[in-house]
């Protein structure tokens, strides 16, 4: 048997280091807000970070900006080992201001419909900023779009459902996605947010759309543990075929069941001056009436008694009496 010295460590070459799972607390600098994100190690990238946050903070991955401690932003391809980022540590998370992006961000987080109004998220308003004002028109209609997607996914995951139904009704895109294929649905589900869910649903939101993960909205709900979601894109679902599923007013004999062919109470026996009336005894299926316990006994049981009865008299043997 092999010895080891003092000191030694006892894992062998093919052994991995235990991995120590721990949480850490991000702060979103527009609002204040503070999200708590589990299961990071050491080995977590900022990358995997930002990944998460899209769902955690429902702010679009391209806006984000994280660091730690300092100003400087961490790199995607980062680990939390090289960042120095410690069990339940926070972290900042900033939004770029140029372009009005950091207003945008605020007001969609706050629930602030009137301050939004004001922030080009409709083809009408007279919002701009240096850039806009370099665009042409089909561009600049492509910018207000993407801000009011933008606006629609927050909103979304706050549960600003007032916001929600404006931002839909002034034509903000309810299909669209964040480069990591997140939809105001899937976020909105996430969160448990039922109400923008009916309002994204009536827009023409698609239960069966996935993300980037594969994930549909109501696997979201499944993961996330919002079961009232589930119940209610459940019940979305079904009514949506039930709508598509018509009723013949005449039935043909061949499409009848066999206790339908004598009901008077269908379209097919309303002919005629007069009524025809029809009486069919129909048995729900249930328990073997033999088999209940209220059944009466069976008789074969009390014949086959007393014919063992008989069998075993005459088998008695026969004795003669002395003459």
């Amino acid at each position: 048997m092999a010895s080891y010295e003092k000191g030694q460590s006892l894992r062998t070459r093919n052994d991995t280091p235990q991995v120590t799972l721990f949480s850490v607390k991000v702060r979103l600098q527009e609002t204040g807000e503070m999200f708590r994100v589990p299961c990071c190690s050491r080995l977590t990238k900022v990358a995997e970070l930002i990944e998460r946050l899209e769902l955690v903070a429902g702010i679009p991955a391209h806006f984000q900006r994280l660091s730690y401690i300092d100003e400087g932003d961490m790199p995607d391809k980062s680990t939390f080992k090289y960042n120095g980022i410690i069990p339940k540590g926070t972290i900042s998370l900033r939004t770029w201001s140029q372009d009005g992006c950091s207003d945008l961000v605020k007001a969609a987080a706050e629930g602030d419909l009137t301050k939004l109004k004001c922030l080009g998220v409709t083809v009408d308003s007279n919002y701009n900023t240096p850039n806009s004002l370099l665009l042409s028109l089909e561009a600049r209609c492509d910018w207000v779009a993407a801000r009011a997607s933008t606006a629609l996914y927050i909103a979304s995951h706050r549960g600003h459902t007032s916001m929600v139904h404006f931002l839909l009704r002034n034509g903000a895109n309810v299909h669209g996605k964040t480069s990591l294929g997140n939809s105001p649905l899937h976020v909105a589900a996430a969160m448990g947010n039922c109400d923008c869910i009916d309002e994204l649903l009536a827009y023409g939101a698609e239960i069966q759309d996935t993300d980037g993960n594969g994930h549909s909205a109501l696997d979201l709900a499944a993961l996330w543990g919002q079961k009232s979601v589930e119940n209610r894109l459940f019940l979305y679902q079904w009514r949506k075929r039930a709508s598509k599923v018509s009723l013949k007013s005449h039935l043909d004999p061949k499409e009848l069941f066999p206790h339908q062919k004598f009901d008077s109470s269908l379209q097919t026996w309303r002919r005629g001056p007069q009524a025809k009336n029809y009486m069919v005894n129909l048995v729900n299926h249930g328990e073997y009436s033999g088999s209940n316990i209220n059944a009466p006994r069976k008789h074969s049981s009390v014949r086959r008694q007393a014919n063992l009865k008989e069998s075993n008299v005459n088998m008695k043997p026969s004795i003669d009496k002395p003459g």
